[in-house]
């Protein structure tokens, strides 16, 4: 969540919040980390795949062709 904040005057004013991204987490706890910076996140996620995965064996073989 985000929200821009006013610290300029006697009060302290806070605008509206809004969510900065959306995401499916997979398990409980704590399932992301922030960096250092605070300008990157790493999130633990459930990964919806609707396409098959391609496994290629021994493709070392095809370099020297």
């Amino acid at each position: 969540m985000a929200a821009s904040v006013n610290g300029n005057r006697s009060t302290f004013e806070v605008g509206t919040v809004k969510p900065l991204f959306e995401t499916r987490l997979g398990q409980p706890g704590c399932p992301y980390s922030v960096s250092p910076d605070g300008q990157q996140f790493l999130i633990n996620t459930q990964m919806v795949v609707s396409a098959p995965i391609t496994v290629v064996l021994n493709w070392t073989a095809g370099l020297n062709k």
